[in-house]
């Protein structure tokens, strides 16, 4: 399942951060490498977030650091 705008609303009231993927996402699939438990691709082969209750502990810092045109930013 993928994070929808319900369940940003839920983590922005809890306090938890997620990982944003941008319009400028190239699809490069370099997240969905390092984290597959967080990023997935679409039918538009462009990143996309999968919905976890919490996204601490899977390397979403190193997919950050990874993509190439920086599309990929935590919120809160």
């Amino acid at each position: 399942m993928l994070l929808t705008d319900e369940q940003i609303q839920k983590l922005k009231t809890a306090w938890v951060r997620y990982p944003d993927v941008n319009e400028t996402c190239i699809g490069c699939s370099a997240c969905v490498a390092i984290s597959w438990d967080v990023f997935d691709l679409n039918d538009e082969w462009k990143s996309v977030v999968k919905s976890l209750d919490s996204y601490e502990d899977f390397w979403v810092d190193d997919s950050i650091m990874a993509c190439p045109v920086n599309a990929i930013t935590w919120k809160n």
